[in-house]
């Protein structure tokens, strides 16, 4: 083979191996993840929820997820972004600021970004900063306005993965107590102000949105080997992907990575 053959065949195929990488998530445009920070899965059979309910009916769902060891914020959403229990992440502490060093491994914006998608990160607690490494494209931290920081990047042009972190549960839950009345009505709020940022997602049309949460709590507990500290939910709704396979499955939030991975590869 001459080397001007060689070179033509190597060109090919490498131009062969990006339009793959360029269509291996098939035709989603936005994929969006929702943490709503403390949630625990029985509030959903009990608030006043027309957002997450619609999706409930109109995709799957499971009450059955369980948290790490322990079940904390930080170590709960590394387990999240990486796929990895906290031995295997190295993050087994709840606490980060900046300036500190952050996660190592390969989290699901690595992931997402080889798929041609935009990257955001949009977190309502400063730690979780701990989580941004270089395949996260625009991350921002706001204790009030990570919902609406979500929805501006949605409507920037091109396809588009997102992080969204919703603080609230976390403080009502130790200040009133999980399943409250205080704590239902903060979690009726938070469904209403994400009903824009899911009509949003829907209206566009090739979405992905999964809907989960990093722990829940008991009377003004959390964070402690009490089994209702473990528990959460996982929410999944999509019009282009099937996921009827997640309804009332046993859950770990170590999964989402490698479920995330598999719903996006195997879009049409």
């Amino acid at each position: 083979m001459s080397n001007r053959m060689f070179i033509l065949l190597a060109v090919t195929c490498i131009l062969i191996e990006s339009i793959d990488t360029i269509v291996y998530a098939g035709h989603l445009n936005n994929v969006v993840i929702i943490s709503i920070d403390a949630l625990h899965p029985d509030a959903l059979q009990q608030a006043k929820i027309p957002t997450l309910s619609k999706l409930m009916r109109s995709g799957s769902y499971t009450l059955d997820g369980n948290s790490t060891e322990p079940p904390k914020t930080l170590i709960a959403h590394t387990a999240m972004f990486t796929g990895l229990a906290p031995g295997e992440s190295g993050k087994v502490d709840n606490n980060w600021i900046p300036g500190e060093a952050t996660v190592q491994k390969p989290t699901i914006f690595d992931s997402v970004q080889r798929n041609g998608f935009k990257t955001g990160y949009f977190y309502s607690k400063e730690k979780l900063g701990y989580l941004v490494n270089n395949a996260v494209d625009v991350h921002e931290w706001s204790r009030d306005n990570a919902i609406d920081s979500a929805g501006a990047f949605i409507k920037t042009p091109g396809r588009h993965f997102v992080f969204l972190h919703v603080s609230g549960l976390d403080k009502v839950g130790p200040e009133y107590g999980w399943l409250s009345s205080a704590y239902i009505e903060e979690l009726s709020y938070i469904d209403d102000y994400l009903s824009s940022l899911v009509e949003l997602i829907s209206v566009e049309k090739n979405y992905l949105i999964i809907i989960t949460s990093d722990h829940a709590g008991h009377e003004k507990i959390h964070g402690s080997d009490h089994l209702q500290d473990y528990r959460l939910p996982l929410i999944v709704c999509s019009d282009t992907v099937a996921v009827k396979r997640f309804q009332g499955i046993p859950f770990s939030v170590i999964e989402l990575k490698k479920s995330l991975e598999d719903l996006v590869e195997n879009a049409p």
